[in-house]
């Protein structure tokens, strides 16, 4: 394997953490968690603009990774989830709440992004069909769509 093949199968796997023989995608999900706290403090422009980031790198990532292994999404590949994952946090500034208030929402916005991310409610499974490593990423940033709308309204309307 080339550099390039060992920094995409690094990246797509979230650290490869993705390669985790149980549960691959909620493995990499959680591996995700750390980094919120060295970022998620400064801001929704920064919020998005990591997220974006993940998501443009995941695109060639996955897509690089889809490519060697012949397999259109491979189940080891994790970015994904993870750039989902931070679609459902956007908004959820840890610089003014408490830590085990940030805790609480880091783990049910992480409950209902999987739950989203397995069920796959229309129409986000169509959007696995788009070609290279958008059709990879895609599915899961509507996942994070559907789970910030349910995570935002449960703080909105229980004050958590």
């Amino acid at each position: 394997m080339s550099l390039k093949d060992h920094i995409a199968l690094f990246l797509a796997t979230s650290f490869y953490l993705g390669k985790f023989p149980i549960a691959p995608g909620t493995v990499g999900t959680l591996g995700a968690i750390p980094f919120f706290y060295l970022y998620w403090d400064k801001g929704l422009l920064a919020q998005i603009s990591i997220t974006l980031s993940v998501f443009f790198i995941g695109i060639w990532a996955s897509y690089e990774v889809s490519q060697k292994y012949n397999d259109k999404d491979p189940s080891f590949v994790s970015i994904d989830e993870i750039a989902g994952y931070m679609v459902t946090m956007l908004g959820i500034n840890t610089a003014n709440i408490p830590l085990n208030q940030a805790l609480m929402y880091f783990l049910l916005g992480f409950v209902i992004f999987r739950i989203i991310d397995i069920l796959k409610p229309p129409p986000i499974k169509t959007l696995e069909k788009y070609p290279m490593g958008i059709g990879i990423m895609a599915d899961d940033i509507l996942a994070g769509v559907y789970s910030w709308i349910i995570l935002h309204a449960l703080i909105y309307f229980f004050k958590f």
